[in-house]
């Protein structure tokens, strides 16, 4: 038969992708992400724990939350491994919310970890969308049609407002206040092993974002603005990376 060496050709080209996938899906591991929400070290409470910023401020936290996404894990800058459907709604009123389980990580070192704080372009123009992504969750504007990136709300006796309340409802997605922020932090030695968990604990400093304002002067910013994508800035220097 004049196709029959095709035929052998495609036969073995179809047993050595199956042999490489079975390889693949034996060498898989998994990646548990602990978010550790704090204010000068310690733990965050929201509601009735009284904080103080560097900048003289007196304040509660009473509500605390924000998008993780796009989680990639990277080798010589060459994405290696991207989680599908990225979307982590992170509240502090849910601390289930702080733990993050990524599963089916092809097995190998990687030296960087990469992730956005909000939701990207994409996402934000294809409109409401379920899980958590939810409009009930509370996270999106349907004035705007968009995702708010992170929220913080709370009291301060410097806040000359109603209830001495202030509120950081920061999104925006078109140029030029996007708010969405790319984090990527190095890692050394850093591997996923065939068949375990890695885990890796992210840290949110929220000192720090305070320690950037006056509550008597910033304490409401509700719209995508130039302000807005500044404090989008303020956020994303309160995070770290502990192995």
């Amino acid at each position: 038969m004049k196709n029959k060496p095709l035929l052998f050709l495609l036969l073995f080209f179809w047993m050595a992708t199956s042999v490489f996938a079975q390889n693949q899906s034996g060498a898989l591991g998994e990646l548990q992400i602990s978010i550790a929400p704090k204010f000068k070290g310690k733990p965050l409470i929201l509601g009735n724990q009284l904080y103080f910023s560097e900048t003289g401020d007196s304040l509660y936290i009473d509500l605390f939350r924000f998008y993780f996404s796009a989680l990639k894990l990277q080798k010589k800058d060459q994405t290696i491994f991207q989680e599908n459907e990225s979307y982590h709604l992170i509240d502090a009123e849910e601390p289930s919310s702080f733990v993050l389980k990524i599963k089916e990580i092809p097995a190998g070192t990687y030296d960087a970890l990469v992730f956005n704080i909000g939701t990207d372009s994409l996402i934000n123009v294809s409109g409401a969308i379920g899980g958590d992504l939810d409009p009930t969750k509370g996270m999106y504007w349907a004035w705007n049609s968009g995702y708010i990136n992170f929220k913080i709300e709370g009291r301060s006796n410097s806040c000359n407002t109603l209830h001495h309340a202030f509120e950081f409802h920061i999104g925006g997605y078109m140029p030029p206040y996007q708010s969405v922020r790319e984090l990527k932090f190095p890692l050394r030695e850093w591997k996923i092993e065939k068949g375990k968990t890695t885990f890796i604990q992210i840290e949110i400093e929220l000192s720090h974002f305070f320690s950037q304002l006056q509550l008597a002067n910033t304490n409401s910013i509700m719209i995508p603005s130039k302000d807005a994508a500044r404090m989008a800035n303020y956020f994303a220097h309160t995070f770290q990376l502990k192995k």
